[in-house]
This record gives structure tokens, sequence and C-alpha cells, in this order.
């Protein structure tokens, strides 16, 4: 099918938010989610931050307290050595 004219492909036919460039089909359409979606992917993306964050916190004092239990340790050595 050879097209002339204004209409250089069939997609250039439909308004739907599709054009052709360099022969690729790009999209131009905006997303179709609207206000609820888009609060509720919102607020679940939050609570994994938040969730990260708890758990790395917890990470770090984890190695805090194993620090000091073995600087502890390292006290207690000397202490018993100078009987």
């Amino acid at each position: 099918m050879i097209m002339h004219g204004k209409f250089k492909s069939i997609y250039s036919l439909m308004d739907d938010g599709l054009t052709v460039k360099d022969g690729r089909l790009i999209n131009n359409r905006p997303d179709g989610k609207n206000g609820i979606e888009k609060a509720a992917e919102l607020r679940k993306s939050i609570k994994r931050a938040e969730k990260i964050s708890m758990i790395s916190e917890g990470v770090a004092l984890g190695d805090m307290k194993a620090e000091m239990r073995e600087e502890g340790m390292g006290m207690m050595m000397t202490f018993k050595g100078r009987k």
C-alpha cells in the first residue's frame, strides 16, 4: 500500500497518541492510571522505603553491639591477666 500526501503511515490515520519516527512506532499516550491508583502506588513505595530503613537501622545496631562486645571481651581479658 503506497501512501501519498498527508498520510505517510496507517498509524497517522488514527489519532490515538501513536506516532511513527524513523520507522519506529512511538507511544505518546498518557498513562491510564487515575488518582487513586497513583496514591496507592505512592503509599506502597513509602511503606517499602520505611521497611528498608528499619532493616538497615537494625543491621547497623547489630554491628555496633557486636563491636562493643568484642571491645568488652578485650578489656575483660586484660583484667584477667593482671591477677
